[in-house]
């Protein structure tokens, strides 16, 4: 064969390769935790979502188009002030509350997460072992704690043990709830993990919120789904707004992606509620990530605030 067709060939499949990598990145800024599945929406679907899903969930190929490439991290290095951001005035982009999922598995970490600013939130899953000293670490440490509520998800993923259903009935709702607050006392709110199908579920959602109410706790929509129902509902209900505006650690840590993150923090300026942000604690990598993010954006400025102070201002 000519070998002029064959580099012809290679580079038309290289192309279309390429072509169906970016079709799929929208998709991924939904994947928030290990075991959740993700949600596949038509192209229409998705269009009629974009105001809801919000505007930082954009990937970061999308929102690093005007910036740099990243150079490859190096250990103990903080490359990320070696980007150019489409944005260099805070002023006008509110204040960013972040909250780390996931605790309660191990204390591997828990003290050194617990050295992160005091805003930063922490969201326990209950009944695992070490659920109550996670509350207990974060708190004495000036943290805010916040319920992970386990979830039940689209396709079949496993949020753990015990969990909410979308056939869970306000009983068992209520008893669940109830367990899960014994095991936080210091609770001031919860957010779910997964929950892709009870999120989307207005009966179910309805039950979970005034149960959350019942216990003094507000609702802090992770966002796993375009289809939640969670902010409409609780504004309908006369309860404060919360909800997930963009997850820092997907698809991944890198530098390009905290770049492409703090990139599209310039979207939010003229909003008066603060900036919801979730990661995860399951690695050294995602708290060092963290680290170097925060680092960066209150050295350009931006401030830290609690989620009681962001409940508040939603309220």
């Amino acid at each position: 064969m000519d070998n002029r067709l064959v580099r012809t060939m290679v580079l038309l499949l290289s192309l279309l390769a390429l072509s169906l990598f970016f079709s799929c990145d929208r998709e991924r800024d939904f994947e928030s935790e290990q075991g959740t599945v993700l949600e596949r929406k038509t192209s229409r679907d998705r269009d009629r979502q974009d105001d809801e899903i919000g505007i930082g969930d954009l990937s970061p190929r999308d929102s690093l188009k005007n910036a740099q490439k990243a150079e490859k991290p190096n250990s103990g290095s903080s490359p990320l002030a070696k980007f150019e951001y489409n944005w260099s005035d805070a002023s006008g982009i509110p204040d960013i509350v972040i909250v780390v999922d996931d605790f309660g598995n191990s204390t591997a970490l828990l003290d050194d997460y617990a050295q992160l600013p005091s805003e930063v939130v922490f969201a326990v899953l209950p009944d695992l072992p070490v659920t109550q000293k996670s509350g207990q670490v974060a708190s004495q440490n000036g943290h805010e704690v916040i319920i992970h509520v386990p979830m039940q998800a689209e396709g079949g993923g496993n949020p753990g043990k015990r969990y909410i259903k979308t056939t869970s009935t306000q009983a068992e709702i209520a008893e669940l709830l109830t367990a899960f607050k014994s095991q936080l006392p210091m609770a001031i709110g919860a957010n779910n993990h997964m929950g892709s199908a009870v999120t989307a579920n207005r009966d179910v959602m309805e039950i979970v919120l005034n149960e959350l109410h019942a216990h003094n706790l507000f609702f802090l929509d992770s966002y796993t789904s375009g289809s939640s129902k969670g902010p409409f509902l609780a504004r309908t209900l006369g309860y404060p707004a919360l909800k997930r505006d963009m997850f820092l650690d997907v698809p991944d840590s890198s530098d390009a992606t905290l770049a492409a993150k703090i990139n599209s923090l310039g979207n939010f300026k003229g909003r008066r509620e603060p900036i919801v942000i979730i990661t995860h604690c399951h690695n050294r990598d995602k708290l060092a990530a963290l680290q170097k993010f925060i680092a960066q954006i209150k050295g350009m400025g931006l401030k830290l605030t609690t989620l009681t102070r962001a409940r508040n201002i939603a309220a």
